[in-house]
C-alpha cells in the first residue's frame, strides 16, 4: 500500500486564488478562495496543519509571479505546475455535484448552469486530482 501523500493545489489568479489541500485518496483536507496577496500567509498556515509534501500549481493566468513567490517563501518544497486546461469546466460540474440545484434548478442542463459564486477553489481540487492521476 503506497504511503499517504498531501499536497496542496492553487488555482492562481490576479486578484484570488482557488486553494485545496487533498490527500491521495482525493479527500478535501481544506479548500477555499483567497486573495491573492494573502497566498503565502495561508500557505504558511497550512504548512501548520497538515504535512504537505508538494505545491501543485495552475499554469494560467498570473503563475509565474505565484510560482516565484512560492519559491523564494518555501525553497523546501518542490512545485509542479499543471495544465489548466478544461478545468473551469470540471470545476463547475464538482461545484454542483457538492451543492446539488433545488427546485426548479434541477431542470437546467448541466452545460447552462453556473454557480452562483466564485468556484476557484474547485478548480484547485481538480487540479490536485489531475496531479494524482498522472503521478500514480
Amino acid at each position: 500500500m503506497a504511503k499517504e501523500e498531501i499536497i496542496m493545489a492553487i488555482d492562481p489568479g490576479t486578484k484570488k486564488c482557488g486553494y485545496a489541500v487533498v490527500d491521495s485518496n482525493l479527500d478535501v483536507l481544506q479548500r477555499e478562495i483567497i486573495a491573492t496577496e494573502k497566498i503565502i500567509e495561508s500557505v504558511r498556515e497550512s504548512f501548520k496543519i497538515y504535512k504537505i509534501g508538494k505545491i501543485i500549481l495552475g499554469n494560467g493566468t498570473n503563475c509565474s509571479q505565484i510560482e516565484e513567490e512560492l519559491k523564494k517563501n518555501f525553497p523546501q518544497l518542490e512545485i509542479i505546475l499543471i495544465e489548466e486546461s478544461f478545468s473551469t469546466l470540471e470545476a463547475r460540474k464538482k461545484y454542483f455535484e457538492v451543492y446539488p440545484p433545488r427546485g426548479i434548478f434541477k431542470l437546467i442542463p448541466l452545460s447552462l448552469r453556473v454557480p452562483p459564486g466564485q468556484y476557484d477553489d474547485f478548480v484547485a481540487v481538480i487540479l490536485a486530482e489531475k496531479y494524482f492521476k498522472i503521478s500514480h
